[in-house]
């Protein structure tokens, strides 16, 4: 594993992310599982279709990938990353749809997230340095109609990616 070499978080980026903060709660439409133990969240209203797939598109995608994660309920974990059943993880996501995200807190000392939504639950977002890189991101925050998004990664921080 290579030393972090922390860059500074660009002004743009931060700023971002909280006007993100800023127009919380946002409504879950979808929570997914995706291939191995990534997640992507749906957020907010419908915008359109996806030109190639015809699936809806919302206000926000929130596509969490190359970290740890732990989705709790009223204090007990009730899925985490690791989980191999992708039918059980499908089930316990869909329980997040209806729900609102209502708080996305960072720690900037040990680059971790939680996330707050309705009815108790909570997630936790970890990097994992045994088994990715500190420039791997932990996230990617995608806005419907813009060309870039905002990520995060233990050795970039906060960055737009194109």
């Amino acid at each position: 594993m290579s030393a972090i070499h922390y860059l500074p978080t660009p002004a743009r980026a931060l700023d971002r992310y909280e006007a993100f903060k800023a127009v919380l709660p946002q409504k879950v439409a979808q929570a997914r599982r995706g291939v191995g133990g990534f997640i992507t969240l749906d957020l907010g209203n419908v915008r359109g279709k996806d030109a190639i797939t015809e699936q809806a598109q919302f206000d926000w995608h929130f596509w969490i990938y190359m970290c740890d994660w732990d989705l709790h309920k009223n204090g007990s974990r009730i899925l985490w990353r690791r989980e191999s059943d992708n039918a059980l993880a499908g089930a316990v996501l869909s329980q997040l749809e209806g729900e609102y995200l209502t708080a996305f807190e960072y720690d900037e000392h040990d680059d971790c997230f939680e996330l707050h939504f309705t009815s108790g639950f909570h997630l936790n977002i970890d990097p994992d340095f045994y088994g990715f890189e500190p420039t791997d991101d932990l996230f990617m925050l995608f806005e419907f109609g813009k060309n870039d998004c905002l990520s995060y990664s233990p050795e970039r921080r906060f960055y737009q990616a194109a």
